[in-house]
C-alpha cells in the first residue's frame, strides 16, 4: 500500500484550516472544527499504518525537541502545526507523535483551567491525545504507555466532574488502551494500603496520582479517597465534586477543607505531596505515608517486586521516578530503609543515606 501525495496534502489543508481561524460558520461551529480534526487524524493514522519505504518521508531527530522548545516559549499551537504537517510526511517518528499527544494532554488541562469553556473542550483534546499516544505505544517509544494511562485518568476525570466521585471510581481504562507498567501499579497499591480505611489520601505528583488510580482499580474498591491538590486549588468542577465526596463546604480552600475533613477522616499525604495543601497537624510517618492521626496496624503488606524486577530488566527513566517516591517516603519513614527498601537498587536509596 503506498501513501498518495494528495492524502499528504489533504492533511496539511486539515491541519491548516482547524488552527488558521477560530470555530466559526465557515467551519460549522463545534461540529465543523470536530469533524476537521477527527479528519486530520484519520488521514494521518492512514499514512501510520501504510508502511513501506515509499511511503515515509526522512525521519528528522530534530523536530520533536523543535516542538518542545515552542511549547516551552508559548508556542504550544505553532508546535502542534509544526508536528501535524511533519507526521503527514513521516509517519513513523514515534517522539513526534508522543510530543503531540502531550501537546493535546495540556491543551485538555488548559481547558479545565479557563473555566471548562471553548472548542474544542476537554473530551475532545484527550481523543486526540489518545490517538497520538497510541501511534508513540506502537512504534515503542518511552514514556508513551504510561502518558496514554494518564489519558485515561484524565476521562475519569471528566466523569468525576459530571456525576461526581461514586460514579468516577468505577471508570476502567479503555480495553484497547496499553498495560501500565506494573511496577507504577504497584506504586500506586502501597501508596493506597498506606492510608487507613476511610481515609483521604493526597497525591503531589502526576506519577502519584496515575500510580493511585490504577492501583485503585487493580485490587477491590478500598474505602479511601484520592485527593489532588493542585486541581482542588485550581479547577472549580473538580472542588465541587471532590468537596462533596468530603463533606466540605466547596467555598473552602484545600488547607481548611483538609483541616475541617481531619476532624473525621484521616488525612495521608503521600510522598510528593506539597507541605502547602497540608494543614498544620502533627503528622506521623506510617508505611509510605504521613498521617493525621495514629493507624492501627495494616494487614496489607507493602511489596516492591515489581520494581526490583523492572530495575534489573527495563531501561526506562519511570524506573528511576518510581524509586524516587519511594526514597522520598523513606526520608519521614526510617523504617522503610531496613525493611521495604533493603534490596532496590544497587546502593541505598537516597532517602536512606542519612
Amino acid at each position: 500500500m503506498t501513501v498518495r501525495s494528495s492524502e499528504v496534502r489533504k492533511a496539511r489543508t486539515l491541519l491548516t484550516d482547524m488552527h488558521a481561524a477560530p470555530p466559526s460558520a465557515a467551519q460549522g461551529g463545534r461540529s465543523g472544527l470536530r469533524r476537521s480534526a477527527c479528519g486530520l487524524l484519520s488521514l494521518l493514522l492512514a499514512l501510520a499504518w501504510t508502511g513501506g519505504a515509499a511511503a515515509q518521508g526522512a525521519i528528522d531527530p530534530n523536530v520533536a525537541p523543535r516542538a518542545a522548545a515552542l511549547e516551552r516559549e508559548g508556542e504550544r499551537q505553532m508546535a502542534i502545526d509544526l508536528l501535524g504537517h511533519y507526521l503527514a510526511t513521516a509517519p513513523d517518528d514515534g517522539r513526534a507523535w508522543l510530543q503531540l499527544g502531550r501537546f493535546y494532554l495540556f491543551d485538555a488541562r488548559d481547558w479545565h483551567l479557563h473555566g471548562h469553556h471553548g472548542d474544542p473542550d476537554g473530551q475532545l483534546y484527550l481523543e486526540f491525545a489518545a490517538t497520538a499516544l497510541d501511534q508513540a505505544v506502537r512504534l515503542s517509544v518511552d514514556s508513551g504507555v504510561v502518558l496514554r494511562g494518564v489519558t485515561d485518568m484524565d476521562r475519569a476525570l471528566e466523569v468525576l466532574e459530571d456525576s461526581g466521585w461514586d460514579v468516577a471510581r468505577t471508570v476502567q481504562p479503555r480495553s484497547d488502551a496499553p498495560r501500565m507498567p506494573d511496577y507504577i501499579v504497584e506504586l500506586g497499591t502501597n501508596l493506597l494500603t498506606s492510608c487507613p480505611a476511610g481515609g483521604v489520601l493526597l497525591t503531589g505528583s502526576e506519577l502519584e496520582a496515575v500510580s493511585v488510580w490504577y492501583g485503585g482499580l487493580a485490587r477491590a474498591p478500598l474505602d479511601v479517597l484520592p485527593i489532588r491538590p493542585d486541581l482542588y486549588a485550581t479547577d472549580s468542577l473538580y472542588r465541587l465534586r471532590m468537596a462533596a465526596a468530603m463533606g466540605v463546604d466547596p467555598g473552602l480552600p484545600v488547607q481548611r477543607a483538609l483541616a475541617a475533613v481531619a476532624a473525621n477522616r484521616t488525612i495521608c499525604l503521600s510522598p510528593g505531596t506539597d507541605q502547602a495543601a497540608a494543614p498544620a497537624l502533627a503528622w506521623v510517618p506510617f508505611r509510605m505515608v504521613r498521617l493525621s492521626r495514629t493507624a492501627p496496624p495494616s494487614a496489607d503488606a507493602l511489596s516492591v517486586a515489581e520494581l526490583l524486577k523492572a530495575s534489573r530488566q527495563v531501561r526506562s527513566p519511570w524506573v528511576q521516578d518510581v524509586e524516587s517516591v519511594y526514597a522520598a517516603a523513606a526520608r519521614y519513614n526510617a523504617v522503610l530503609c531496613t525493611s521495604l527498601l533493603l534490596y532496590v537498587g544497587d546502593a541505598p536509596s537516597a532517602g536512606c543515606r542519612r
